[in-house]
């Protein structure tokens, strides 16, 4: 072996201990490489980002009440009153007690008491019945109570101050914008009371699936919208049930039929079996006589289907 071989060798080769620790040098470096193919990521709940979406939406729209100022929400909102009392009462300005008093729930007297905080009023009775928390079992028991001051000069619920006019003095107002739902985009919708970008885009999302609204409480149906935030805007939505997409029932598959949020697979399959051995489905009462649709699916969709 020459000089030189001699000295690669050495070079080269590795004690027993330096074997070792090269071992346990490529364990290391081989378990950092494959940690991340090994180990599952986390699940990552966004349900908090989505609470902050609602509150930067609600911080766009104006509607963010101070923790101080809002009204706290009592421990018995679900508790009805047991024996309802009857007494004459004007909606503009009874108080919570009264409306308590009356046979409301805490809570539903908090909506009434909110909607006015907001600058909402009662002209006639048959405005307090356009409540939602006022059914028509409640409103029919209540309505020979309800008296209704009438205020001095022209009313102006439906009319908000603008600057006053360096021309000639005087002040100039403005009607209310009023948005028809089933045609508006999202900065339109941001115009009604209480909608931000946020719920814009869930009303837009949701009326795409559901081929328009032909009322206003179906907007319930959307996630986060209540009551209380429907009777902000009530005043201002108009809805033109000839703007609704119908889904043709005749022709449809059922994957196609299932894509509307009223009917699911299951239902959808059924009216594909029904339609297959019936030849044609002529209304939707057919459907509800073989038990396919329930008698409340069949009010629902109505709006939704031709034949």
């Amino acid at each position: 072996m020459t000089k030189f071989s001699k000295n690669l060798k050495e070079l080269f080769s590795f004690t027993r201990n330096e074997r070792i620790a090269v071992a346990v040098l490529f364990v290391i470096l081989m378990t950092v490489f494959l940690y991340p193919y090994v180990v599952p990521k986390p699940d990552i709940n966004d349900d908090g980002f989505e609470d902050f979406k609602v509150l930067v939406d609600e911080f766009e729209s104006g509607k963010v009440e101070s923790e101080i100022t809002k009204p706290a929400i009592k421990s018995n909102d679900s508790r009805q009153q047991k024996q309802p009392e009857t007494f004459e009462f004007d909606p503009n300005t009874a108080d919570e007690s009264s409306f308590v008093r009356l046979g409301f729930s805490q809570k539903q007297a908090d909506v009434i008491i909110n909607y006015r905080n907001k600058g909402g009023k009662f002209k006639t009775a048959d405005d307090f019945k356009k409540m939602y928390v006022v059914d028509e079992k409640n409103f029919e028991r209540l309505q020979p109570y309800i008296k209704i001051k009438q205020q001095a000069g022209k009313p102006v619920e439906n009319m908000e101050k603008s600057d006053y006019s360096t021309h000639n003095n005087t002040t100039a107002t403005r009607t209310y914008i009023f948005v028809e739902i089933n045609s508006a985009d999202t900065a339109e919708l941001k115009k009604l009371h209480g909608i931000g970008s946020y719920y814009a885009r869930l009303i837009v999302d949701y009326r795409s699936k559901l081929g328009g609204f032909a009322d206003i409480s179906q907007l319930k149906e959307i996630r986060r919208i209540d009551d209380e935030r429907i009777q902000m805007f009530s005043n201002q939505v108009k809805i033109d049930t000839l703007l609704i997409n119908k889904l043709n029932i005749n022709t449809l598959t059922a994957k196609e039929l299932s894509q509307h949020p009223y009917i699911d697979n299951y239902t959808a399959r059924g009216i594909v079996q029904y339609r297959d051995f019936a030849g044609r489905i002529e209304n939707l009462q057919q459907l509800v006589k073989e038990k396919i649709l329930t008698v409340e699916q069949a009010e629902k969709l109505k709006y939704y289907i031709k034949f």
